[in-house]
């Protein structure tokens, strides 16, 4: 009797994993020629030269690249994380291919900085960009049907994204940012080849950028 009561003392229950959905609060484009980078219709990603991010310190030139910025509010302390995903769709018919994506992923990385979407200018950029030296996941299409949204996951590095969550936790704002890259370059493969996906603003709710938490509370 003794050893049952101690066996039920010691043997915790399992804790129940908890899902979150959440959709950016804010994104900007980052482009020098972008003539409306903070409306969240699309974010977009290329690269030039090899490259899919510059040298520190300097601006996004030839590249592009997007931010996006999470309200981690609704998100209650955690253990641990079990999985971290983020959803993005690709506009159909994409100058890119299965190949070629897989060979120029798209990359998620931590943002160094923070912005804000209304007061967003090119000239920012500098000072706030993606960290060079930190990709948190990459992500290809595994299926391109014509005429139909593409949709690419992006797993991100559990050991790598739960500093920055819990940071972001943590922060008086309840903030997490965030930045897609890619050395996708369309003056080798042409215009239509960048990654073009749906922002936080698209009527189609099931096509916004999702960043979908599995956590043990």
């Amino acid at each position: 009797m003794l050893c049952l009561l101690v066996a039920a003392i010691t043997v915790s229950p399992k804790a129940t994993p908890t899902t979150y959905t959440l959709v950016p609060k804010e994104t900007v484009w980052v482009y020098a020629n972008a003539s409306t980078p903070g409306d969240g219709t699309y974010l977009r990603a290329w690269g030039a030269g090899g490259k899919s991010t510059p040298p520190d310190g300097e601006d996004a030139g030839e590249l592009s690249f997007s931010y996006l910025k999470w309200d981690l509010s609704d998100v209650k302390p955690f253990g641990h994380i079990v999985s971290a995903k983020l959803v993005l769709n690709n506009t159909p018919d994409p100058g890119f291919t299965k190949d070629s994506s897989k060979q120029t992923p798209i990359e998620v990385r931590p943002l160094i900085g923070e912005f804000d979407a209304k007061k967003w200018t090119f000239d920012m950029s500098a000072k706030i960009h993606p960290k060079g030296d930190a990709v948190l996941g990459t992500g290809y299409p595994l299926l391109i049907i014509e005429g139909k949204p593409v949709e690419i996951s992006v797993t991100l590095d559990n050991a790598k994204f739960a500093k920055l969550i819990t940071d972001g936790m943590a922060a008086t704002n309840h903030a997490l940012y965030l930045s897609l890259t890619s050395a996708l370059d369309p003056s080798e493969s042409g215009r239509s080849s960048i990654y073009k996906f749906y922002g936080q603003n698209e009527s189609n709710a099931s096509l916004r950028p999702q960043l979908v938490l599995i956590v043990e509370l």
